[in-house]
């Protein structure tokens, strides 16, 4: 009877264990051993998951394809003693040949550090997930020009993380457009030129694409165009916008503007 009551606990302790069957994109991977890794991925319907992936560097892994860096893969991934292990993985898209061009796997690499900063954990972050997919994917087939994707990467994750800049009309008198228009990077607010007071100063095409950015539907915010020098002023606000807002550094962009 003492066997049989043990074996009924064990059986319910199992089912305890935290089993997820999602989709995820693999955004970091680091070696733990000769034959082991730990990976970081942005998942559909949990978020943020740190996992283990044993044996993925074997010869002949039916796991090491599907969970190499930027691999989009089916995933079955178990809780065991309070971590993450990666037990199935089906590859759906690699974006290999992202890795023929060593600046567009940079950029890659910081979409990745973006969104493991922003994206939540044990959340659904299926937004977060399609907005890094959509961009690598423009990014490996030449699509778009790299600045936009950068721009529009960026502007977009923040405001899905809570830090969209009020971009409607000037914070002063409420004017909608003007011929010139500057953004403050520290609040996110614009204003016109009577009411400018600090800001970066753009044209009034700028405001428009970060207006198209943040508030347009999903599926549409990388559809847009502009001249050469208004994309370079997108790009320098953009950027400048993301690292005062989040207040930090990232490695992978000063890698990207090293090469």
């Amino acid at each position: 009877m003492k066997t049989t009551l043990i074996s009924v606990m064990h059986r319910r302790e199992r089912k305890k264990l935290m089993n997820l069957n999602t989709e995820g994109l693999i955004i970091r991977e680091k070696s733990t051993g000769e034959q082991n890794k730990s990976v970081t991925v942005l998942t559909r319907d949990y978020g943020i998951i740190r996992a283990y992936v044993y044996g993925a560097k074997k010869i002949g892994s039916r796991t090491g394809a599907a969970t190499q860096l930027f691999a989009f893969s089916e995933l079955g991934i178990a809780e065991r003693k309070g971590s993450y292990i990666i037990e199935a993985a089906k590859p759906k898209e690699v974006f290999f040949e992202l890795r023929y061009d060593v600046k567009k796997i940079a950029l890659a690499q910081y979409f990745a550090e973006l969104s493991e900063h922003l994206a939540p954990v044990g959340e659904n972050a299926e937004e977060y997930l399609r907005l890094i997919l959509n961009s690598l994917m423009f990014l490996m087939q030449s699509k778009r020009d790299e600045k936009l994707i950068k721009s529009v990467f960026e502007l977009a994750i923040l405001s899905m993380s809570g830090y969209m800049p009020n971009i409607v009309a000037c914070e002063e008198c409420a004017k909608y457009e003007d011929e010139f228009m500057s953004f403050d990077i520290h609040s996110g607010n614009i204003y016109c030129s009577s009411c400018s007071k600090v800001g970066f100063k753009v044209p009034m095409s700028v405001i428009s694409a970060i207006r198209h950015i943040v508030l347009s539907d999903r599926q549409k915010i990388f559809n847009f165009t502009l001249n050469e020098s208004s994309l370079d002023a997108l790009a320098e606000l953009s950027e400048r916008y993301t690292l005062a807002i989040l207040q930090r550094k990232f490695r992978t962009l000063d890698f990207y503007h090293m090469i």
